[in-house]
């Protein structure tokens, strides 16, 4: 009779025999294909040690043994448990043995995984080979026990990284994983949209622990250099790229991208890597940048959206039919996660046809976004598209469109927004849309509609927000602004290198450290040689023959060269914008437009007082104040600064009066500095005094709470000041992140 416990257990030693032998002669190892496939069986093979050593851990630690109703079935059932454990953990580690030879894995990512996987292997067979002496003691049981666990906590820990990436097992907890969602102003194209789909889509299988075809995705220079068979896209034909091939082929495919299994591409990120190729696959350029009817800025909006969204009142269409709906020259995919509203997106124009729309009217009422830019789409398909009942935004930038059909869309009572850019409608075209109500936005580049034309339809429908661009026809085009490369408002504490760059052949940038407007003659030409050391105000722009120069970027480096020691808040920040108190003024760290950022401290109800101390006296002679005006957002220059100084605390003396000028205008939104240059003077006490602007200019008031007072006799309705409401806030924001002494 065969003792298979026995039989079992000289299995286990001949393969811990063969997995000790194969480590030894590892670097000379050559896995044949055979063994191959045994090796891909790993990951499928794995779950076998790890539930039999779960249920062994459990068995011998939970089950009561005292009240086991027989301890020599208690003792087997153990035996049999660890033995398994040890056979599978055997197998499992010469299966990753073959599989960690394959050319696809970095032999030094895999160290700690291979070493972690024998050492459970052996210590589970000498834990069965000496399974009485372990036992006979809680203290080497529970040795036993806790060492074998944190191997391989170890050893899934390494592996879930070889094939899914970094930190996989705590991703989900992670810092990272839990940071504030990005602003839309602040969005990158490529950062914030395009990486988080080669993170989860891609990067288990192309990261430096595991380049599956010689590619690794892990940084620009590694995606930029490709894989072996070649770059990864074609940015004069998105259509040739070599990843969006990957991509469209059928999922059965072998080089079909992610693989079968792996979580596959929605419809919206490839419309996200297909438009972000096709513009040039810019790694800096930001969302905010993008113009108004770019597919990728429409995208951002809905993924980088505010709190604020639309609710809509129709149901959402079915996963089928929004599947049956997607091609590979058509995209329909929700603006958002849970939202019934859909967007679509046409690409190839060669291959568009009239019926491709009308099978859109399956989701007219779901259809919110519609992107038809450089479509061949007529007049004829019109009739079609004023069907989508629900249209809030239409873009017909680059079509066939002469304008004649335009009243086909006179029933689209949603639509808040259409692209008609460089089209050949007419004046008369562009009443038809006015019966529109909720059209605010309207853009027509390059049309047929002349300068004087626009002028009496912005005075005829004020409400109506018509984009016109730039009229080649009349003037010489405008060159665009040279792009910074220097990060975002930086403190000067060694050299720094001025970085400027533009992107059109034969442009001269020339800028200015002295905050004058730089000209053609006498600024300074870049030659990326230049250093800032102290605070500068930069003034940049760019110059081409038979071009209108660019409009000025100005950069500001900021210095300080005293540090004080404590800063007081003699009056409490608003409760909505502390940072971190007076340390916000005092920790070089410089905020971002975005005044919800942490990094700012705001004052409304209160002026802003602080006092700053020194151990050791000073003598400055630039003290700069960093604040913000947005005024869409209630943001203002201060009315009122004043500086004291000295080095008596209770006897200081006025150093600084200043009265800023007022900013009303509307699309106000910038970081500011406020130079306040000094007299010589030894302070070792200065204290700081800003009030905020007080009560907003009347034309920025909100409005007052009104109450509708039904009168049921006549049947009437009248609008009265409502008493009982609470009167809103009419007084301006003050704010500040940083005060800088030189």
């Amino acid at each position: 009779m065969v003792n298979w416990r026995n039989f079992l257990f000289s299995l286990t030693l001949a393969a811990n025999c063969l997995l000790c032998f194969l480590l030894i002669f590892y670097d000379k190892l050559v896995v044949p294909a055979l063994l191959q496939v045994a090796g891909r069986a790993h990951p499928l093979f794995l779950h076998f040690p790890i539930v039999l050593f779960a249920l062994f851990i459990g068995w011998i630690w939970i089950v009561p043994k005292r009240q086991f109703h027989s301890p020599q079935l208690f003792q087997d059932i153990s035996r049999w448990l660890l033995l398994s454990t040890a056979f599978t953990a055997s197998i499992t580690a010469l299966m990753g043995i073959f599989l960690s030879k394959e050319p696809a894995y970095n032999p030094e990512s895999l160290t700690l995984h291979k070493w972690s996987g024998v050492f459970i292997s052996l210590l589970t067979f000498f834990w069965y080979s000496f399974y009485e002496q372990v036992n006979r003691r809680k203290i080497s049981l529970a040795l036993a026990s806790l060492v074998s666990v944190v191997l391989l906590i170890i050893a899934g820990d390494q592996g879930g990284s070889i094939t899914h990436g970094d930190n996989f097992l705590l991703a989900p907890v992670s810092k990272d994983k839990l940071k504030k969602k990005v602003p839309f102003d602040e969005a990158v194209v490529f950062t914030d949209m395009v990486k988080p789909i080669l993170d989860m889509k891609c990067m288990s299988c192309h990261n430096s622990k595991k380049a599956k075809g010689e590619l690794v995705m892990e940084t620009q220079q590694l995606l930029q250099k490709g894989g072996k068979d070649g770059v990864l896209w074609d940015t004069t034909d998105a259509n040739l790229s070599l990843i969006l091939q990957r991509i469209h082929l059928p999922e059965e495919e072998k080089k079909h991208m992610p693989p079968t299994g792996k979580p596959q591409l929605t419809a919206e990120e490839i419309a996200i890597l297909y438009n972000w190729i096709r513009r040039g696959a810019n790694f800096k350029i930001k969302v905010a940048e993008l113009e108004p009817t770019d597919t990728l800025r429409a995208i951002a909006q809905n993924l980088f959206k505010s709190d604020e969204e639309e609710n809509y009142d129709f149901s959402s269409a079915s996963e089928k039919t929004i599947q049956k709906l997607n091609t590979n020259y058509r995209a329909v995919y929700p603006l958002a996660k849970g939202s019934p509203a859909i967007a679509v997106d046409f690409f190839g124009a060669a291959f568009f046809k009239p019926d491709q729309l009308k099978d859109l009217l399956e989701i007219k009422t779901q259809l919110v976004s519609l992107n038809l830019d450089k479509m061949p789409v007529t007049d004829n398909d019109l009739q079609t598209i004023g069907q989508l009942i629900n249209l809030r935004k239409l873009n017909l930038s680059f079509s066939k469109i002469t304008g004649n059909g335009l009243s086909a869309l006179d029933k689209l009572s949603h639509l808040k927004e259409i692209s008609l850019t460089n089209t050949s409608i007419k004046k008369q075209d562009i009443e038809k849309l006015t019966a529109l109500k909720e059209l605010h936005h309207l853009y027509i580049w390059n049309s047929g509609v002349s300068i004087t034309d626009v002028n009496a339809i912005r005075k005829k429908y004020p409400m109506l927000d018509i984009e016109t661009g730039m009229r080649t026809d009349t003037m010489f085009l405008k060159i665009n602004a040279p792009i910074i490369l220097n990060d975002a408002q930086v403190i000067v504490d060694t050299p720094i290198q001025l970085r400027l760059k533009h992107f059109v052949p034969g442009v001269t940038i020339r800028y200015s450290l002295d905050g004058t407007e730089p000209d053609s003659i006498n600024s300074l030409v870049y030659d990326n040689k230049t250093f800032i050391n102290k605070q500068e105000l930069m003034k940049a722009r760019a110059f081409k023959n038979g071009w209108h120069a660019s409009d000025v970027v100005s950069y500001r480096f900021f210095k300080a060269t005293y540090k004080a020691d404590t800063v007081i808040m003699i009056k409490p920040t608003d409760s909505s914008y502390r940072g971190k108190g007076g340390k916000t003024l005092n920790d070089f760290v410089k905020g971002s437009d975005n005044f919800g950022d942490g990094k700012w401290i705001a004052f409304r109800d209160n002026d802003m007082e602080c006092m700053m101390v020194f151990k050791k006296p000073i003598h400055p002679q630039l003290i700069t104040i960093s604040s913000l005006v947005n005024v869409g957002a209630s943001v203002f220059p201060p009315k009122d600064i004043k500086i004291f100084g000295g080095t008596d605390a209770d006897n200081l003396k006025l150093i600084y009066h200043f009265k800023p000028a007022v900013d009303t205008l509307p699309i106000s939104n910038y970081l500011i500095a406020y130079d306040c240059k000094i007299a010589p003077a030894t302070i070792k006490y200065l204290k700081v005094l800003i009030e905020p602007i007080g009560k907003m200019p009347k034309q920025f008031l909100p409005e007052k709470p009104v109450a509708v007072v039904a009168d049921k006799k006549n049947k009437t309705a009248t609008a009265k000041k409502d008493k009982t409401a609470k009167p809103p806030n009419n007084r301006g924001w003050l704010f500040v992140d940083e005060i800088f002494m030189n």
